[in-house]
């Protein structure tokens, strides 16, 4: 018999989660901790049946409900899919003739094409803008003003175009997830024993991937540089007066660093919360059928 993990509060938070910066270590540690944790089946299977309860919609709820043959308010329905969980935990899962080619036939009807055909045309949009702006850049005669100012269109193509490429390939994902989650809801069982994907749910795509790994720089840096100029108004409006009226920009350029860096921190902190709970379901998804399958 295994023995439960410690809980993450138990878990060193330094080491190679400190690797993260300083808002990603304890993150990592609960992450970890959550893959890592090798539970007892009744453990593993209540907080399996919470999870999936807890992503299902109410109308896939009630549409399994039935084959567990329980009520569709949460708390019974999480009794009864946790019950059915750790049947196949403990004793195993036996095979189903057509499941994969089921799980195979839904993925294809879930693929979401037109929207990651869409979301591939705003990435092309963005690298376009990136190439725009940087010969612009490159071959502008003055970098500091001309050449600045005509690459501000790109700019903002450039941020619409990820910004709306990200939100597309966030609604594809979720809609395929949705999709997928309608077929197992369908089948009596299907759940107890995990979805059989090729790709798992929760797939990522470019778009979402890229705002995430470029948005909390992109703060970041605003926020420093933000922060500097105003600083660097009040000192000189300090020493040589406030002839040009600049002095009524700086407090606004402090206060929109200020800002930029503290919605950076926490979009750090709510993407380490998102982390936690994809890992979760991901286990409580996870097929248990037949090995050699």
């Amino acid at each position: 018999m295994s023995t439960p993990a410690l809980p993450p509060r138990h878990l060193p938070h330094r080491g190679a989660g400190t690797e993260l910066g300083p808002f990603g270590g304890r993150q990592a540690a609960r992450i970890r901790a959550v893959v890592a944790a090798d539970l007892l089946p009744e453990e593993r299977s209540a907080a399996d049946a919470l999870v999936m309860t807890a992503w299902l919609t109410p109308a896939q709820r009630a549409s399994y409900a039935s084959a567990l043959r329980c009520g569709d308010h949460p708390e019974d329905f999480a009794q009864a899919l946790a019950d059915e969980r750790r049947v196949v935990l403990e004793e195993g899962a036996d095979p189903v003739a057509d499941e994969l080619e089921a799980a195979a036939r839904a993925e294809r009807e879930a693929a979401q094409r037109p929207l990651r055909m869409l979301e591939a045309l705003l990435l092309a949009v963005a690298l376009g803008a990136v190439v725009v702006l940087v010969l612009g850049l490159l071959t502008g005669g003055d970098p500091a003003g001309e050449a600045l100012q005509a690459g501000l269109p790109a700019a903002a193509v450039l941020v619409g175009a990820v910004v709306l490429a990200a939100a597309v390939g966030t609604l594809a994902t979720r809609r395929r997830d949705r999709a997928l989650l309608d077929w197992a809801a369908s089948r009596p069982g299907q759940l107890g024993r995990g979805l059989p994907l090729r790709r798992p749910l929760q797939g990522g795509s470019a778009g979402p991937a890229i705002l995430r790994a470029l948005a909390p720089a992109l703060l970041v840096g605003a926020g420093v540089l933000a922060i500097v100029a105003g600083a660097a108004i009040l000192l000189i409006t300090l020493m040589l007066g406030d002839e040009q009226g600049m002095a009524a920009a700086a407090p606004w350029l402090l206060g929109g660093g200020v800002l930029s860096l503290l919605v950076a921190v926490l979009a750090v902190h709510l993407r380490g919360r998102r982390l936690v709970t994809e890992v979760r379901r991901a286990r409580a998804a996870q097929w248990l059928g037949p090995a050699g399958a």
